[in-house]
C-alpha cells in the first residue's frame, strides 16, 4: 500500500483529500502546517510520497520540498505540489525539487491517478539507484560494511541486526528484539538496549564511508533498519 502524507493548511480541504485517497487504497495521513508534518515523519513510517500545499502558515511547500530532498533520509520521496497557481515560472521553479503538480481545485481522481505516476517513478529510480549492501555472517558474526570493513559482533549484537535484517519493511519491537535474546521483556531493563543500540550505530558509522544513521528509532513502533543488510550462512 502506498503510504502518503498530505499537508494542506486549509481543514476542510485537509480532510476530504484524506478520506478520498484512503477510499481508493491508499494509507493516507493528514499534516495542517510544517511542524506538524515534521512531527509526523519524525515519530512514523517514511512515506511513499508527500502531497505538498504550496502556501503554509509556517513554512512554504518549497522550503519543505528542498528540505527532504537535501536529506539522505528523505530525498527518495515522490513529492507532488498542490498549489493554485497555474503560471510557467512557478511550476518551473516547484519542479526543481518536486516530482508532479495539480493545480486546485482538487480532482480527487486526477490526485490518486497522479500520486501513482509518481510512485512508479520513485520506484525505478530507486531500484536503479540501490546503494551496495552490507552483509552479515552468521557463521564467525562479522558485519562487513560496503567498503570491505569488517566489524567483529557480540552475540547480542549479531541477534539484532539479523532481527532487523530480516525486517526490511517494517519496524522490530523492541520487546522482539530482548526477546530473541532469550530475555524476559517484562524484567529487562529498557535502557541497557538502548546503550548498545548507541555503542552499535557508533561502531558501524566507523567502519563505512555513509554518515547517515544506520538503525532509526520509530517513537511506538521500535527499531528500523535504515541500510540493506543482506545476511549469509
Amino acid at each position: 500500500m502506498i503510504r502518503i502524507y498530505i499537508v494542506e493548511d486549509n481543514a476542510q480541504l485537509l480532510e476530504d483529500a484524506t478520506l478520498c485517497l484512503n477510499a481508493q487504497g491508499f494509507d493516507c495521513y493528514g499534516a495542517p502546517d510544517a511542524q506538524s508534518f515534521n512531527d509526523l515523519i519524525s515519530s512514523q513510517q517514511l512515506p511513499d510520497v508527500v502531497v505538498l500545499d504550496w502556501v503554509l502558515p509556517d513554512e512554504s511547500g518549497l522550503a519543505i520540498s528542498q528540505r527532504l530532498r537535501n536529506n539522505e533520509q528523505t530525498n527518495k520521496i515522490g513529492i507532488i505540489f498542490l498549489t493554485a497557481r497555474s503560471d510557467i515560472g512557478a511550476r518551473i521553479s516547484g519542479l526543481e525539487f518536486a516530482d508532479a503538480y495539480h493545480v486546485k481545485p482538487i480532482d480527487y481522481l486526477e490526485l490518486g491517478a497522479v500520486i501513482k505516476s509518481v510512485y512508479r517513478r520513485m520506484e525505478i529510480i530507486n531500484s536503479s539507484a540501490t546503494k551496495p549492501s552490507w552483509h552479515l555472517d552468521t557463521g564467525n558474526l562479522t558485519l562487513h560494511s560496503p567498503v570491505g570493513q569488517l566489524l567483529n559482533l557480540s552475540h547480542r549484537e549479531f541477534i539484532l541486526l539479523r532481527e532487523l535484517a530480516n525486517s526490511p519493511n517494517s519496524p522490530v519491537s523492541a520487546k522482539l528484539i530482548i526477546e530473541s535474546w532469550g530475555e524476559e521483556w517484562i524484567n529487562f531493563e529498557k535502557n541497557r538496549l538502548e546503550l548498545l543500540l548507541s555503542r552499535l550505530r557508533t561502531k558501524m558509522k566507523n567502519i563505512s564511508d555513509d554518515s547517515l544513521n544506520p538503525i532509526r528509532a520509530i517513537r511506538h513502533q521500535g527499531y528500523h533498519l535504515m541500510i540493506p543488510i543482506q545476511v549469509h550462512n
